[in-house]
């Protein structure tokens, strides 16, 4: 469900992460840059990822492979 009101914006921990599906058994991830506390259209709230393509930033889930996001603990 897309959000309808961003209400807060925070940067992400250094070692967030969006993962993506790939081809075959590779997939991909991507650093989160920021965490968004959405509203949806229902009243609910809910905390999004965020991720740079270089120029923008966009929510992690508009992509049709995203998988969600972790932590890499290294």
């Amino acid at each position: 469900m897309k959000p309808e009101k961003i209400l807060q914006i925070i940067p992400a921990p250094a070692n967030t992460y969006a993962m993506f599906e790939g081809d075959g058994k590779t997939g991909s991830a991507y650093p989160v840059a920021c965490l968004a506390l959405v509203q949806r259209s229902d009243g609910a709230r809910d905390v999004e990822p965020m991720i740079s393509d270089g120029s923008c930033i966009e929510f992690a889930e508009t992509s049709e492979d995203y998988i969600g996001v972790t932590l890499d603990e290294r």
